[in-house]
């Protein structure tokens, strides 16, 4: 992270997002809100992390945009606009997350991990039979992806059918963390489940993508209209974008159903 290695952020970030998925997952098993501060802060570095991992993955992404174009259809100095507002965003989104590393805010959040791992604060549940205990812990994990995914039909606007696609991408990788971390004791079942909850995530991640370069497509659009550039293809992008995005709405219900149905203990015991 410190020597700006091409995936350090990328890494770091991922190890985050693990680590409070996997103590909600197991909240059930630890002493009430013994792991609340932990989340709380590991939420804090994600976000201080964000903004740096955010600009890298729109860079390549806008990238791979234009190299599919044709020659003819990218009028104006598109490239050059789109490296000049990503290269500063991400060098203020690296300024911004080792400042988060050096802060005592972070190093205290290494002493409660240690903390946690010397001495994990499990309750009595956690003395029980993990093959009985962790079906159970998953099954309210794929509750949480129903729920959510029930929110994209019941949305009243474009943008709150963003948000709740959002948001059902994000429990479904609270799924996919916990069934991983499960595999060992629950076997291929688990993996079976944590592959089909990773693809859930990775096209409704890829959903998220298209939200979010559309906002920028539209701001470098406007920036461009500014300079009195030639805004056409920034408009034509965004318009491949929206078919994109409208793509994998079509899609999300067929790989949502690749999901267990009915009881996951029974499923997972199978």
């Amino acid at each position: 992270m410190r020597d700006d290695a091409q995936s350090a952020v990328h890494k770091m970030r991922i190890a985050v997002r693990r680590l409070r998925s996997l103590l909600a997952t197991y909240r059930q098993v630890l002493t009430p809100g013994s792991g609340d501060e932990i989340r709380a802060e590991l939420r804090w570095l994600g976000n201080e992390l964000s903004a740096a991992r955010d600009a890298q993955v729109m860079s390549e992404r806008l990238d791979a945009l234009i190299r599919d174009e044709p020659a003819e259809l990218v009028m104006g100095p598109v490239s050059r606009r789109i490296h000049m507002e990503l290269s500063d965003r991400y060098q203020a989104g690296r300024k911004q997350a080792l400042e988060a590393l050096d802060d005592a805010r972070y190093s205290r959040l290494l002493g409660l991990l240690d903390a946690f791992v010397a001495a994990p604060p499990f309750n009595d549940k956690a003395r029980r039979d993990a093959r009985e205990q962790l079906p159970r812990l998953l099954s309210r994990d794929l509750e949480r992806v129903r729920h959510r995914a029930e929110a994209v039909t019941d949305a009243a606007s474009p943008a709150q059918r963003d948000m709740a696609l959002h948001d059902t991408r994000k429990a479904a990788k609270r799924l996919r963390y916990g069934a991983e971390s499960a595999t060992p004791v629950l076997g291929r079942r688990a993996k079976r489940l944590a592959t089909r909850a990773k693809r859930v995530q990775e096209l409704l991640g890829e959903h998220q993508d298209t939200v979010v370069a559309r906002l920028t497509l539209r701001e470098l659009g406007a920036q461009a209209y500014v300079a009195n550039e030639n805004g056409f293809t920034f408009g034509r992008l965004h318009a491949l974008e929206q078919a994109r995005a409208s793509e994998i709405e079509h899609r999300c219900p067929a790989v949502l159903e690749r999901l267990p149905s009915g009881s996951l203990e029974r499923w997972l015991r199978a």
